[in-house]
Parts: structure tokens; sequence; C-alpha cells
């Protein structure tokens, strides 16, 4: 067995003692080991303590909160190193990627200047070779047009460039261990195995170790080693990646992979097909969305020198959405499928082509504040990102109880706290976390919040923008029945805006392939992910993690863009520069 890179030895995390009381013990006695060259996955539910876990190592747990047992990296135990040894540890050995890379980027400095900082003022590289460097970085986790991104600033890429950004600034300074907290989560699937082939040749040939946090069952079992298995703040079992299924034996843990088996293999497909029979059969054959001929062209930095370019985000796209109806729309990153989501929902507008809700033309925004209410009453949008989408300063409830006293202006103040309880417990989130602001949520709970929130206005229309993405398996299935449900009841649509093709086939009765811009295939959803016809849909369905996948390249690797990985398979010293 190689050398531990990172032990955890009975590691316990509590929240800050109230006065004359004691905090609240979130993780109990965690204890694990990765080792160089190793990756190991850390499973679980949201709140089940994985990412508590991962910010105790890497020095970024809120204020207040206390740490048990002993944390150690490459044999040094953290407690006892100086602060200034301990910022060199942790700025040389740890590579950290956090789940929301949007909420750790500064929105007024430019890509380039975040991937040059550490390099530059760390690492002491010339300002000229970091952003060399930097380019090969972003070439080599699949971002497209590298140095044209490195003069473009967060609001200008999707929320998965954004993460391949956030994955390419931290494999620079070449860590010995990457924390890797639901890095994949906004990547789409072409994307995310480019990056795990990415990670999986780091792992070759510097013995990089990860300890990798993951919902994504099938994905743990295909690129890591061992899966730790977390629940209520405990690790109930160890794993070997490769037979989780066989080997389980908690019922929690059997519980999560029931969850995470494929829609085909789980029976969910016939979903859509019940909805259509059941509700479809009695409403109008009118579509309740049509989009037609829709085309939107952004302008952006030039990729040298000075002035702009423009760039074609959505080119002659067009479907129908009857009411009661579902319709996936999937693609890469950058392929145009938020923007046109946004579009439908009035947050962009079209230079060309029409959309049409309910008979009217919604192409051009609406006038005034009651043409907008009127407006979001009919069609209510969930954003990927539920940190930028939440107002850090209110509660759950007050978040909530704005939205209902919003649409239900005629609601007495308990008929208003009856519905808030009522949407809590339909997006599965614990009661007892109605008075935390955002950033005391995880990932998974912050977007339920938001689910929540858009299900108060009882649309007719719910655009879903990766409104699953950040979920543990378990919730997933909670949630996608809940809005299957909830289709059937009451006949709302839904456009489902994904990267992950078994949560479109679980929910939607047509899929939608984009593509550059451009709709690719467009059919029934069996026909399309069953029988694809064409190359680039089998490509999105070949990168699918399943039994015995392996992540591959599927382009060529830039020359020169991991220089000191690809021309050596010599271990960075401990404590030295890369």
């Amino acid at each position: 067995m190689s050398e531990v890179v990172l032990e955890l030895d009975r590691v316990s995390i509590a929240t800050p003692a109230p006065a004359g009381g004691s905090g609240r013990t979130l993780v109990h006695d965690c204890t694990l080991q990765v080792h160089a060259g190793e990756a190991l996955g850390l499973v679980g539910e949201s709140g089940s303590g994985k990412t508590l876990s991962t910010r105790a190592v890497a020095g970024l747990l809120p204020e207040g909160f206390t740490v048990g047992g002993t944390i150690r990296i490459d044999g040094d135990d953290v407690s006892l190193l100086p602060p200034a040894r301990l910022r060199e540890v942790r700025a040389r050995r740890l590579g950290m990627v956090f789940q929301t890379p949007r909420a750790h980027l500064n929105p007024f400095r430019t890509i380039g200047d975040f991937m040059t900082e550490a390099l530059v003022s760390v690492a002491g590289e010339r300002a000229d070779a970091a952003a060399r460097r930097a380019i090969d970085l972003l070439d080599e986790v699949g971002v497209p047009d590298p140095s044209r991104r490195m003069r473009q600033r967060p609001g200008d890429l999707s929320g998965g460039l954004l993460q391949r950004v956030m994955i390419a600034a931290t494999l620079a300074m070449d860590p010995r261990i990457l924390l890797a907290d639901e890095i994949t989560t906004a990547l789409d699937v072409t994307t995310q195995e480019e990056v795990m082939a990415v990670i999986a040749d780091l792992r070759r040939h510097r013995e990089l170790a990860m300890l990798f946090i993951t919902h994504d069952l099938p994905l743990a079992g295909a690129v890591c080693d061992r899966v730790v298995v977390m629940n209520q703040g405990r690790t109930v079992e160890t794993l070997p990646a490769g037979s989780m299924r066989a080997e389980a034996r908690d019922a929690y843990t059997i519980r999560l992979l029931s969850a995470s088996l494929p829609a085909a293999e789980a029976g969910a497909g016939t979903v859509a097909s019940d909805a259509v029979a059941g509700v479809l059969a009695q409403v109008a054959p009118a579509p309740i969305l049509r989009v037609d001929g829709l085309r939107k062209v952004f302008r952006v930095p030039a990729a040298t020198g000075f002035g702009h370019d423009e760039f074609v985000a959505v080119d002659d796209v067009g479907f129908e959405l009857p009411q009661g109806g579902s319709l996936g729309i999937v693609g890469e990153s950058g392929s145009g499928k938020s923007t046109t989501a946004r579009i439908v929902c009035g947050l962009e507008t079209a230079d060309a082509g029409t959309v049409t809700v309910k008979g009217e033309d919604w192409t051009r925004p609406a006038r005034g504040a009651r043409g907008r209410r009127r407006r979001a009453r009919i069609a209510q949008m969930v954003f990927q990102d539920p940190y930028q989408s939440l107002d850090p300063r209110q509660t759950v409830r007050e978040c909530l109880t704005e939205a209902v006293a919003l649409h239900r202006p005629k609601a007495s103040r308990p008929e208003v706290t009856a519905r808030v309880d009522e949407l809590l417990a339909n997006v599965a989130l614990d009661a007892t976390l109605a008075d935390r602001h955002p950033r005391a949520l995880s990932g998974g709970q912050r977007q339920r919040v938001t689910i929540a929130r858009s299900l108060a206005a009882d649309p007719e229309i719910l655009v879903l923008d990766e409104a699953v993405s950040a979920l543990d398996v378990t919730t997933q299935v909670e949630v996608l029945t809940l809005l299957d449900g909830i289709r059937r009841s009451t006949g709302v649509a839904l456009l489902m805006i994904s990267h992950d093709l078994n949560t479109v086939r679980r929910l939607c009765d047509e899929v939608v392939v984009m593509r550059s811009g451009g709709i690719v295939e467009h059919g029934p959803i069996a026909d399309v992910l069953d029988r694809p016809a064409a190359d680039y849909t089998k490509m999105l369905l070949d990168s699918i993690p399943r039994e015995g996948w392996v992540p591959r390249r599927r382009r060529p690797a830039r020359t020169g863009a991991l220089p000191s990985v690809a021309t050596s398979a010599t271990p960075v010293p401990r404590g030295g520069t890369p």
C-alpha cells in the first residue's frame, strides 16, 4: 500500500456553543485514509457531513465551529502546525474544487486574473509563463477557445464552464491531494468524462490522491478505488468501488444504490407515458408553449487585441410543449440550453424568432410590474446555481413566505404559514432548517428551497435549469416523483434543461439534443435515447458512467497542457514547489 497522504482519525465537528449550552455535533468520529495515487469516494445524502469533513481539512469551516480528533496531511498533524506553516501546507499540498464555482469567483476580475493569481503569487512564475500555462490548463479541462475565456469575467460563462475553470485553477499548483466537492455537478457527461480522464492521468503520473465527494454513485464506482458512505455525520461502511452493489451490507447504502439505478433499469421511463395518458388526453391539443426560429447572438471580447466578436448562442431553435407535457433539452455546456430557457422566461431577449405562451406573444419583455407578475404566475424558473438565486439575508421561511404572499395576496397569515410548511414537506426539506440562512445549508438543501419557492406560484409552466443536479440520488428521486405528481394533478408543463440524460429519461416525454446553439436531434424520449440517429447523441450516451465504464479523452490533449505531468512520473517533493 502506498503512503498515506490524508488521514482523518475520529474527527468530530460541532457548531458554536450558545451561551450556557453546548454546540450541536454534526460529524461524529469520521475516520478515513487516502493514499498516494488513490481516489477515495465520500458519498451520502445532502447534510450527511461530507462537505463539512472536507472543509475541516482545508480549514474552511464557519467561524466558531470546533473540530475534534486528528487531521494529518502527509503525516503532519495540522492542529500542531504554526499558522505560517499550515498556510504553506494547505497552499501547496491541497487543492480544493467547490460545488458552487460562481460563489467563489470575483465577478469583477477576469478569468485570466483568477487562473494566474496563485501561479504568480505562490509559485513565483512570471506573468507571461503563468498566462501560457493557464491557457493550456483551460484547454486541458475542455474549455473552448481558452485565450478568449481568459479575457472574460465569470458572468460571461455558463455554470459548467465556470466549474471547469475552477478545476483548471486547482490543478495549476500540482497539489498532492485534490479535495473535489461535487466537481461534476455542473458538468455535462462528455466534459465530466474528459475532466475525470485528466484527473486519472494526474493520479497515474503524479500519484495525486483524491477525496471525491459526490452523490453520483455510478460515477464514484467508475472513478474511485474505495468508497466511504456517510449518513447523519457518521461513516457507516467502506466498500471497494467496483463491487459496491455486491458487497454493501448497510441498509442505508443499499437504499442509495437502489435510488442510483439508471432510469431504464429502475423502470422510471414509464412515468412520462403514464402522465401523457392521464393528463394530455383531457386537455386541448394546442401547445401551451411554442418556440419558432429562435436566435440569440452575444458580443464577447475578442480573443486577441481590442474590440468584440459575435458569439451565436442559439441558432434557429424551435419546439412545442403541450399542457401537462414535459420536454427535456440536453447537450454540453455552452450548447445554448440555458439561454433558450432564459429567453422563454423573459430573462433574455431573442434577436430573431418568436416565443408564444398560451397564444400570447412573449418574444418581447412584459411591460410594467403587473405584466411581469402575470407572466410569473404562468411560468417559473428554477436556476442552476441556488446560492446566487437566494437572498443571503433571508431565512428559508422568510423566502418562502414572501413568495407565497406575493402569489396569494388574499391569504391569511395561518394559510401562508400552512402553505410554507407544505412546500417544505414537498421538497423533503426538514422543518428544522426553516430558520436557517442559505449559507448554513448544503448545496442540495439550497436547491430544494429554490424549487419550493418556484412551486409557490402554482405555475402552468415550470422551467428547470439543472434543477436537480445538486441533489443527492434519493432526493432526486423524491423531487422528480413530486414534479411528476404535480404534472399529473395540475397539468403543469415541464421544460427541463439538464446534462443528466438519466434524469431526463425519468421525467420527460420528448427530448431536444442541442450542440453549438442548434438542434441536432428531436423526438420522443425512447426514440432518441434508445435509438439515437445523430453521432453526437450517441457520444453523449456513451459518456454516461455505468458498470465497467472508464473515463477517456475523446479529443487529443494539447501539447504542453500539463508539461510537468506528461513528462515525468516523479511525485512532487513534500512541501516543495511543483
